[in-house]
């Protein structure tokens, strides 16, 4: 073997194969607007602001970055928004670990930062400001693949211990939101405030079951179609097999609930879910409602809504006209989805009710705003 063809043999025995790593962030909803994300880790001397490692912004809350790595590396790295004085923090204000991750083939990582170590105090100093009667249990899953078993919320109404009788069940997505500020990863929905001034003020009692999110596989549980842009979502038939084959059975074998009489909502992709859930289980979900439905993510379910032969028999839709950057990906999509289900009014008649608010954002303070007029919409007759 002569010696130019021995060199070209070591040389590419020697080549070594890059692999691409797409990161897909998502940011907390309080990140200032213009805030600069940077990736800093062992590939780049721990440099929480270079340049070379900027996320490019590709949505209100979302950022990304593509790089390359030599495969069979190992990588730590974490998330700065340019300093390490504004370094990821945890959900709960906490240190965390170096993000690590083997390199083995090209591959999209999604994440979700919960929290900046400058906003940290402010987290720590959140108090518990559960009022009321609300339990929390786990309750194991056949159908869940991520967070199993999941953590419920129940709210039980002031009067249940003092009396007999039944009561609506309001099922609600991301759990985690809705009682408890010290829970909450991106503030709280006041829905246990809001329910006891409502029995106060009418005797107006409800029983409410808030389901635990699926943290970073949010965006895949509560998404019926398979986002090609993304490469994320699909699983909601899953989730909602859990919801109705398990955790409602649940539900009605445990405390007094009026079985035929039940609603789901929740917001953003919580909204697409439900407005799927109803469509899909018009029989279980009679009422469902949607607040600054994330229709965008899944176009797809204006098609659905229009093939569905039957319809939920009430509908709450709701959206602000200062959702994101982008209102407009908002508001159009929303209004797509109102023509779609007025479309099906003409022949179903489902009672409809659509709220456009003009200084709403998207955010848990304007959701806790609307939700004493959707619960009144979806149960009072």
């Amino acid at each position: 073997m002569n010696a130019f063809l021995l060199l070209f043999i070591l040389e590419q025995s020697c080549e070594v194969k890059k692999v691409t790593i797409r990161f897909d962030v998502e940011v907390p909803s309080y990140t200032p607007v213009n805030s600069r994300i940077y990736i800093a880790g062992t590939f780049n001397g721990w440099n929480p602001g270079d340049p070379n490692y900027l996320l490019e912004k590709e949505d209100t809350n979302r950022y990304t970055i593509t790089l390359e790595f030599q495969e069979g590396s190992q990588i730590e790295y974490k998330f700065t928004r340019g300093s390490w004085d504004y370094v990821e923090k945890g959900e709960r204000g906490e240190e965390i670990p170096n993000r690590a991750l083997k390199i083995t083939k090209d591959t999209v990582i999604y994440i979700r930062i919960y929290n900046w170590r400058d906003f940290v105090e402010n987290v720590k100093s959140k108090k518990h400001t559960v009022i009321g009667n609300v339990k929390t249990f786990t309750l194991s899953s056949k159908y869940l693949k991520y967070y199993n078993p999941r953590t419920i919320w129940i709210y039980l109404p002031p009067d249940y211990d003092s009396t007999n009788k039944k009561y609506p069940v309001l099922y609600m997505h991301d759990g985690q939101n809705l009682f408890d500020e010290a829970e909450s990863f991106a503030g709280e929905w006041n829905v246990d405030e809001t329910l006891e001034a409502m029995y106060k003020e009418s005797n107006f009692s409800i029983i409410v079951v808030g389901i635990e999110n699926a943290r970073e596989h949010r965006m895949d549980e509560y998404t019926p179609f398979l986002n090609k842009e993304y490469k994320r979502g699909g699983e909601a038939d899953s989730y909602l097999k859990f919801l109705v084959e398990e955790l409602k059975p649940y539900i009605d074998s445990t405390y007094r609930t009026l079985k035929n009489n039940i609603a789901l909502l929740g917001s953003s992709l919580g909204g697409l879910v439900s407005i799927y859930a109803g469509f899909k289980y018009p029989e279980i979900f009679k009422k469902v409602g949607s607040m600054s439905g994330a229709f965008w993510f899944n176009p797809e379910i204006v098609d659905f809504i229009k093939r569905a032969k039957q319809s939920p028999e009430k509908i709450y839709l709701d959206y602000g006209e200062r959702e994101s950057e982008d209102p407009q990906k908002y508001i159009g999509e929303n209004e797509r989805v109102v023509k779609a289900i007025m479309e099906k009014k003409r022949h179903k008649k489902p009672q409809f009710l659509v709220i456009v608010d003009k200084e709403g954002i998207h955010h848990e303070s304007s959701w806790s705003k609307r939700f004493k007029k959707a619960v009144e919409f979806l149960f009072k007759n």
